[in-house]
């Protein structure tokens, strides 16, 4: 039987999931969104997997980008660094 603990952390993700499955929705691969924002394809696919935090400032990019408020990313991004937090402390 899986914890509470194990189901919760199968629903994390970070906010790159989102991303990513927008420019599915709309046809768009990684790397022309990298090419819309100015970063690389490296780059964005490091946000994208989670390796890096999405900012305030690409929040904006985002927004600009892709249409969906900046803050919903901030707040995807806040939900994710909390929960990934928690979940961190609870394993050490």
């Amino acid at each position: 039987m899986r914890t509470e603990l194990q189901l919760q952390k199968d629903l994390l993700s970070p906010p790159g999931d989102t991303i990513q499955e927008t420019i599915d929705t709309i046809g768009m691969s990684q790397a022309q969104l990298a090419d819309r924002i100015g970063w690389t394809k490296e780059r964005l696919n490091e946000l994208i997997k989670g390796k890096i935090p999405l900012t305030v400032e690409t929040a904006h990019i985002l927004e600009e980008a892709l249409g969906i408020p900046a803050s919903f990313w901030v707040e995807r991004e806040k939900e994710y660094q909390i929960s990934y937090g928690m979940e961190y402390k609870k394993s050490i």
